[in-house]
């Protein structure tokens, strides 16, 4: 199944000068669809949540934040599988054009990581990285009421994997945000891009939203 014209989605990243302060002026993306929300297994829980990513001349740098109580917190460490924590997520085709393949970052708020490539759910590689808290300059903070992600995705790492990505202005890729929570006390799947399927399922690149730098 794919989506209907009106409800695609488009997200432009402005490059910044000064990527420390981007979060002043980022542009923003609400992860604010929660498609199966009071179905038998999802509660009626939709913790506001927002993301954004800008660009310098080396890398995307995104921010996530999300207004969630009762966190959850138990995996660590590199490929765990953060998405039964709380979690929030990007999905990311750098370049569709030549390319279906999709990156899948995944983090939960102790700053545990998943990140796999493929097609589809089902053709997913695991990218073993020891290095990945200083490799994506990975941040996350706890606090009252919610926590917030922050992390840096190198050009130079996406060039390994899509050889023809030029990081440009115009520059088309596709995407989605998501929040979620397999086992937290809430279950709930959030996304920035609207998901028309009977059940939770994020890895359907056919809903993916436009993401385009400028």
């Amino acid at each position: 199944m794919k989506k209907s014209e009106q409800s695609i989605r488009r997200y432009h990243i402005i490059r910044s000068d000064a990527v420390f302060q981007y979060k002043s002026d980022i542009s923003i993306a609400p992860v604010d669809v929660f498609p199966w929300s009071n179905s038998d297994a999802v509660d009626d829980y939709c913790p506001p949540t927002a993301a954004g990513i800008t660009a310098d001349d080396a890398a995307f740098y995104v921010f996530m934040e999300t207004a969630e109580n009762d966190i959850r917190a138990a995996e660590r460490g590199f490929s765990a599988k953060v998405c039964t924590d709380s979690c929030m997520e990007l999905f990311l085709m750098p370049d569709p054009v030549h390319s279906p393949r999709y990156f899948n970052w995944e983090f939960n708020p102790a700053g545990a990581m998943y990140l796999g490539l493929g097609t589809n759910r089902y053709d997913r590689e695991d990218i073993i990285l020891d290095n990945y808290p200083k490799l994506f300059r990975l941040q996350t903070c706890m606090k009252t009421g919610g926590w917030t992600l922050e992390y840096r995705i190198p050009f130079g790492f996406l060039g390994r994997y899509f050889p023809a990505f030029e990081p440009r202005a115009g520059h088309f890729m596709r995407g989605n945000f998501y929040k979620c929570g397999d086992k937290t006390i809430h279950p709930h799947y959030g996304c920035w891009s609207p998901i028309e399927l009977p059940k939770p399922d994020f890895h359907c690149s056919d809903f993916f939203g436009e993401i385009i730098l400028v």
